[in-house]
Parts: C-alpha cells; structure tokens; sequence
C-alpha cells in the first residue's frame, strides 16, 4: 500500500487498523500505547482520515470494511434503548 500522500502518525494510523481489521479492531489498551489516545480519539480521527482524500491509496474494501467496524464498536458502545 502506497502511504506516501498521508504523513507519518496517519499512516501509522491507517496500517494498525488495517492490521487490527481481522480481529474486531485493536483492544483499548493497544490503542493508549501506540497512539496515546482514548478510543473515541481514535476511532474519530480515524473515521476522518479514512473519508479524507489522502487515504484514497488504501483499497477501498478496506476503507470500506474499516468504516463498518467503526460504525459497528461505536454501536455496541452506546446504551440500547429499550422498545416499548
């Protein structure tokens, strides 16, 4: 993957998630480590990058597989309201 377009703490970004993608997505504390950044602080900004134009060097199946987990761990964070 051609990375050269996005700077290097982006790309660092952009390659740990590609690498986590089989796994559901890296554990909190991976995150903190590499990164030093809360989930949410991740997860934001990497929404963003992977919609920014730079990222276009990334195959699209992985942006797109990428942005569903997002989508997918933000869902299972946020309280389910009950149905009446």
């Amino acid at each position: 993957m051609d990375m050269s377009r996005v700077d290097g703490f982006d790309s660092s970004m952009l390659e740990f998630a590609r690498r986590w993608l089989p796994f559901g997505g890296p554990r909190a504390g991976d995150i903190l480590v590499e990164f030093g950044m809360t989930v949410t602080q991740y997860e934001l900004r990497l929404l963003a990058l992977i919609d920014s134009t730079d990222s276009r060097t990334m195959p699209e199946a992985d942006r797109a597989k990428l942005r569903a987990q997002l989508v997918e761990r933000d869902s299972n964070r946020r309280p389910h309201l009950a149905q009446p």
